[in-house]
């Protein structure tokens, strides 16, 4: 095998990594649990927002530059960084973070330890976090060497058992838009937004590596997403009809969490849940650490060293630590309404990007992403506050408002209209030249 595809390998398997985080798991189960023979059509939807989205995300990141903030650049500046700490937010003190401990508790500690409350779980939990991320070292990339292959091995015998032996027959549930059902579930893992930062990584990794021609760079990162791609696909895709055969066994109203240890109790037996509790859990603590030195040091750049990395630290640690203590499922009540407006915005940029070279003004992005962010902010206030009544019912009557895309021809329109107005401003500018 030559350097070059070697390092494909290994780069798209660190991708992968990266990529999964072990608070995922609890979406796939209980998509196939509530779709049951309809399982395809639900995993197709949350497959394409996780991995698809992503992976097309650290490409059209890896097109427009390579960082974090080159996601959004044609828009304007500042809106590319507002978006990038809003993301790095979203994926870091906000909801992720707090999800691995919450999901720590609930996986390994309630179940055995049930007398042991949720805050004690989450001090000691993000005590853990604080030292392993504060003082940056091998600790966290040893552990996550054995963690991941190891999970690794565990789920794919899981999946496998679940294709031998079944734990039941896939039941009929009620008619449903599987597909939009599935598509909204994958905002849930939040990869998508994470997907700029994620190609600024594996393009350091690329260059310390030795490769530094762009076009060499974009054609690696093109092959090592593929690589990641194909893991998260086989993992989720598993996983999602591993919860399809307990359909008629379990009821979809059940805890995610909780939905997810039922599983994997009855294809692996109870010995397999608590091996399976171990690793998820260690896995939760170094996503954890991961993500708040991420975040830390994004924030600690931005602001050219005026935030110092250990302080925001400590103020990621703390803000997570208040959080977790939503659990599971109020995270992700929570996380909604937030990732159902950002995501239209995300979806639109990064397919623009990978079409940038087709566009030549910055303000049709400007246009795609306006049309795309009102109408997700309009409809996510409205299911939330039960306001904007009026706006509403003219979205109601937008094309694909049925299938969950209602945001799609006005981010089409606003970017002709847009573009159409560059054109007219620039030729009168130019007339009067």
């Amino acid at each position: 095998m030559s350097k070059k595809r070697k390092d494909i390998f290994i780069v798209g398997f660190a991708l992968f990594a990266i990529f999964f985080g072990a608070g995922n798991l609890i979406f796939p189960p209980s998509l196939g649990v509530m779709s049951g023979k309809h399982w395809v059509l639900a995993a197709f939807g949350f497959l394409l927002t996780d991995p698809v989205l992503p992976i097309l995300g650290v490409i059209a990141t890896s097109k427009a530059g390579g960082k974090a903030e080159d996601l959004g650049k044609r828009v304007g500046l500042t809106f590319s960084r507002t978006l990038g700490a809003i993301s790095i937010l979203v994926v870091g003190p906000l909801f992720s973070i707090p999800r691995t401990a919450a999901t720590t508790y609930e996986i390994a500690i309630q179940p055995n330890l049930s007398s042991i409350p949720l805050i004690v779980t989450s001090i000691i939990f993000f005590v853990l976090t604080y030292l392993l991320a504060v003082n940056q070292g091998n600790v966290i990339d040893r552990i996550g060497k054995y963690l991941t292959p190891v999970l690794l091995i565990i789920l794919t015998i899981i999946i496998i058992v679940s294709i031998v032996n079944p734990i039941g027959p896939k039941a009929e549930p009620e008619p449903n838009n599987y597909f939009l059902i599935g598509f909204e579930e994958g905002y849930q893992t939040m990869d998508a937004l994470g997907a700029s930062l994620m190609a600024g990584i594996v393009l350091t990794d690329l260059t310390f590596r030795g490769y530094k021609d762009r076009k060499e760079q974009e054609y690696m990162t093109n092959r090592a997403g593929l690589i990641a791609g194909a893991l998260l696909f086989f993992i989720y895709g598993g996983l999602t009809y591993a919860g399809a055969t307990g359909s008629s066994v379990f009821q979809p109203d059940m805890p995610r969490v909780e939905l997810l240890l039922a599983v994997i109790n009855e294809i692996l037996g109870s010995a397999g849940a608590i091996a399976m509790s171990l690793v998820v859990s260690l896995a939760c603590l170094t996503t954890s650490v991961g993500l708040t030195a991420t975040t830390a040091n994004y924030f600690n750049d931005i602001s050219k060293g005026k935030i110092p990395y250990k302080l925001m630290v400590v103020a990621v640690v703390i803000c997570s630590l208040f959080l977790s203590l939503l659990g599971v499922e109020g995270l992700i009540n929570v996380a909604v309404p937030v990732l159902s407006t950002i995501y239209p915005v995300i979806i639109v940029l990064i397919l623009m990007t990978l079409f940038d070279k087709y566009i030549p003004s910055g303000t049709t992005y400007t246009g795609a992403v306006l049309g795309a962010f009102i109408v997700s902010l309009t409809i996510n206030l409205n299911q939330t506050f039960k306001i904007l009544n009026g706006p509403m019912e003219l979205i109601k009557k937008l094309p694909l408002y049925e299938n969950g895309f209602p945001w799609i021809v006005p981010a089409i329109v606003l970017s002709i209209l847009f573009t159409l107005y560059s054109k007219f401003k620039h030729k009168k500018g130019g007339t009067k030249v």
